[in-house]
């Protein structure tokens, strides 16, 4: 299918179908795609799809390469030996394990699998994906301790 593409007056563009925007048209092109329940790149090991030929990539390397792939991000936080193999791996680690109790008051979940955030009401069809958000927020937080364990990731 072919997608039109809108953008509102701060030249941002708009999904016409949750409102949505996004800065690049690219990103809200791979967002339509998620509307459409179009997943192009399909793993030739396993079959599972993905929306993004990186995805389909990064999944081959790190689940089907005969050579594993050395987990060499190590969790910055003291006392916690979790390693990674990519950084926003390491980052939703840190959201969840290690800075929860901070960042769930900005989460709110809704039914089934949709969480919003409590500052700006945006909602996110995953967890890690509002995790990502809310820690932008938390960026600006007055809090020194919060202020502090950010500047880790």
């Amino acid at each position: 299918m072919v997608f039109q593409y809108q953008k509102n007056e701060q030249g941002l563009y708009v999904c016409g179908i949750c409102k949505e925007t996004k800065e690049k048209q690219n990103t809200m092109h791979y967002h339509l795609q998620k509307h459409e329940g179009t997943m192009p790149h399909e793993c030739s090991h396993c079959q599972k799809r993905f929306y993004q030929k990186y995805a389909l990539d990064d999944h081959i390397k790190l689940r089907h390469s005969k050579k594993p792939v050395e987990a060499s991000i190590k969790c910055p936080f003291d006392n916690c030996e979790q390693s990674f193999q990519k950084k926003e791996h390491c980052r939703v680690h840190i959201a969840r394990n290690h800075l929860r109790t901070f960042l769930d008051p900005w989460i709110q979940k809704k039914e089934g699998k949709i969480h919003t955030c409590g500052s700006c009401n945006k909602d996110y069809n995953s967890y890690p994906a509002i995790l990502y958000h809310v820690m932008d927020h938390a960026k600006d937080t007055t809090d020194p301790v919060l202020k502090a364990k950010l500047t880790i990731i």
